[in-house]
């Protein structure tokens, strides 16, 4: 770990009672269990479930596979007593077996294609490809597994030469033989598919480069499963995912919009006719933000959830005339893009469900019909992953706010009051700004704002214009105005806030990773509104984002500009641009493995201010990419910040 300073260093500064407190709440949160993702078997009798825990002499969290039965009848345990991660999930359709990704016990080789009984025991690997295998599914007949694999060989590091990637390719193999079979051609980069209801083709979502920026000018095909040329069926000029077959076979949903981060979006439900290959939009105006689709068995209505304000809702749409109905309007799910894991049938669901006072935790749910179509959703707890959390850490509540930003347009928020207070004070604030600016901060719990609940900050979450949760609209306002009115939304929530009478004004930092860390670097290049700011894996200079980057088109979608024609539009919206004017300390926090946001942006905004006598901390993380894992490095960047708002705001 590097550590720059031009101040004094946080690690001089003696943790005070709160940063004591706090720190105790780290290591509550750092034992927590997060279930990232749950599968249901087709009878609706078990869930898979991966739960990324980790073990107290291990640095880095690992994914392991519980089982839960639906029923209740056991409580939730590992499936499998190793020590690899175990991930990609996916039951046979007679629920007998589960198939799924893993490393077998001291192989050097990569994770591959493992089943093992619904009833336990030993796992069988099935096959073995050279750069090992993910994303499975199950076809719906049984007959094959498909997965996913990387071509060729893996590029050396010494010397590192800059040379395409490598293809992504789409396998199967029969579950009672060993052999592969290729399905797509090898010059085809395959991101995203599923079965055809009849187990005789697949859809893809595919690019014709081979990087990860290429996955913004993918398109929509289909390919046979004994596999074929891909026949490809859109024209998209944005990126998209969560496909899903209509009953028939004759139709394929999917979500398509204008999304920062690849492998994440919500935005408008699509569907394309595979006969004529015409696009229809099924949601042009909705007010929210749907995440996940799927067809109802009637093969006209889909089952949708969506993310609307600082919360999810699941409703029923009807394809052909665009009404929509209803099933739950306030049921928060996987963090910013909500989804369902359903039986075939439709008729019961499963997914991680979460609450301010509720840690992430898994639920079923029933589909009560009326007239053989849903109308609502009758939920029960399965899991109880984190009873020690729940039971030793304080339950707060959090407000969600609607205000208006400085140009009249409504903001949500989410504003949480810190458990304990000093009395006749107001309580300090925490900013806390979320990545993207594709993504949103919806009313769940959220682990790493419980450590500044506990150091007595109160912490507001804003969903600034690029969030999702208002419509596309609200969305894309942010394309060609990076720094603009998400700024403008951001502050006018502090004034907000101020003018309320909830915090003290005198007493306010700003802080957040990615889109969040540029936003926080942003703010104090335009503001002295801020006592401290954290800057984590932000962007200083958006020109030399451009040139380092793995997705470079991200960029040139946010400015709304090539940077050899227009280079203006990077300068007038990067940090380093202004980085003259700033007065208040900033923290610099930088995993050096970062491919999104490449290290040299924390060097660079670093450079400035310490040239410019701001205090100013630069933290430099081996082995981290955009973003700490490692659990040492997570106890640093906390108790690092927590010393750095101790020193400049408390």
């Amino acid at each position: 770990m590097s550590v720059f300073k031009s101040s004094t260093s946080t690690s001089e500064i003696t943790n005070t009672p709160a940063i004591t407190r706090a720190l105790a709440t780290l290591d509550v949160v750092l034992d927590m269990r997060n279930p990232v993702h749950v599968v249901l078997s087709n009878d609706g009798k078990r869930v898979a479930i991966v739960v990324s825990e980790r073990a107290p002499d291990e640095q880095k969290k690992r994914q392991r596979i519980w089982l839960a039965e639906t029923d209740g009848s056991k409580e939730a345990h590992p499936l499998i007593s190793g020590k690899r991660d175990e991930t990609s999930p996916c039951w046979s359709p007679d629920g007998k077996q589960l198939a799924f990704v893993t490393q077998a016990e001291g192989e050097k080789e990569k994770p591959q294609l493992h089943i093992i009984s619904a009833e336990g025991g030993e796992a069988k690997l099935i096959c073995k490809l050279p750069n090992g295998v993910s994303n499975l599914a199950w076809s719906p007949d049984g007959s094959r597994i498909s997965f996913l694999s990387l071509e060729g060989e893996e590029p050396k590091s010494d010397p590192k030469v800059l040379a395409p990637a490598r293809y992504q390719r789409l396998w199967t193999v029969r579950a009672e033989q060993a052999l592969p079979e290729a399905v797509t051609p090898r010059d085809i980069m395959v991101m995203e598919y599923v079965w055809s209801p009849d187990s005789q083709s697949l859809a893809l979502y595919y690019a014709h480069g081979p990087e990860e920026n290429d996955w913004y000018h993918g398109q929509i095909g289909t390919v046979a499963a004994s596999g074929s040329a891909v026949r490809q069926l859109t024209s998209l000029k944005l990126p998209a995912r969560a496909l899903a077959w209509s009953p028939d076979g004759t139709q394929i949903a999917f979500l398509s919009g204008s999304w920062s981060d690849p492998g994440r979006g919500v935005s408008d439900i699509y569907a394309v006719t595979l006969a004529t290959q015409q696009v229809r939009n099924l949601t042009p105006g909705i007010d929210g933000s749907p995440a996940w689709c799927s067809w109802f068995p009637d093969g006209r209505h889909l089952l949708f959830a969506m993310v609307k304000h600082v919360t999810h809702q699941i409703g029923l749409l009807d394809s052909q005339d665009g009404t929509i109905r209803l099933l739950d309007t306030d049921f928060v799910m996987q963090d910013d893009q909500p989804s369902l894991w359903l039986t075939p049938n439709h008729l019961s669901c499963a997914t991680v469900h979460s609450g301010a006072q509720l840690p992430r935790d898994v639920w079923t749910g029933n589909l009560i019909l009326e007239d053989n179509l849903p109308t609502r959703i009758e939920w029960r707890q399965l899991t109880h992953l984190n009873t020690l959390a729940v039971e030793v850490l304080p339950r707060v509540q959090s407000e969600r706010i609607r205000y208006k930003s400085e140009d009249g347009q409504l903001v949500d928020g989410l504003f949480t009051v810190p458990p304990i207070a000093q009395a006749g004070e107001l309580p300090p604030l925490y900013v806390d700004v979320h990545g993207g600016p594709s993504g949103a901060e919806c009313d769940y719990w959220a682990s790493w704002d419980q450590i500044f609940l506990a150091a007595g900050y109160a912490v507001f979450r804003p969903n600034y214009r690029g969030s999702w949760g208002q419509g596309m609209a609200f969305a894309d306002a942010v394309l060609g105005d990076m720094g603009g009115k998400d700024l403008q939304d951001i502050l006018s929530g502090v004034e907000y806030l101020v003018r309320e009478g909830k915090v003290d004004g005198n007493r306010v930092a700003i802080g957040g990773w990615s889109n969040g860390g540029y936003l926080a670097a942003w703010a104090v290049t335009q503001t002295d509104r801020f006592k401290a700011a954290m800057m984590g894996a932000g962007i200083s200079d958006w020109l030399n984002m451009h040139a380092q980057t793995n997705t470079p088109d991200a960029d040139s979608m946010l400015m709304a500009a090539d940077p050899l024609e227009h280079p203006e539009a990077y300068y007038r919206a990067s940090p380093i641009t202004f980085a003259g004017r700033v007065k208040t300390p900033t923290l610099i926090l930088h995993g050096e493995e970062d491919p999104c946001v490449p290290v040299a942006q924390a060097y660079a905004f670093y450079r400035a201010l310490r040239e410019r006598n701001v205090p100013v901390e630069c933290v430099i993380y081996p082995r981290a990419g955009h973003g700490v894992s490692e659990r040492d490095h997570v106890r640093d960047t906390t108790e690092r910040q927590l010393r750095w708002f101790e020193a400049y705001v408390m």
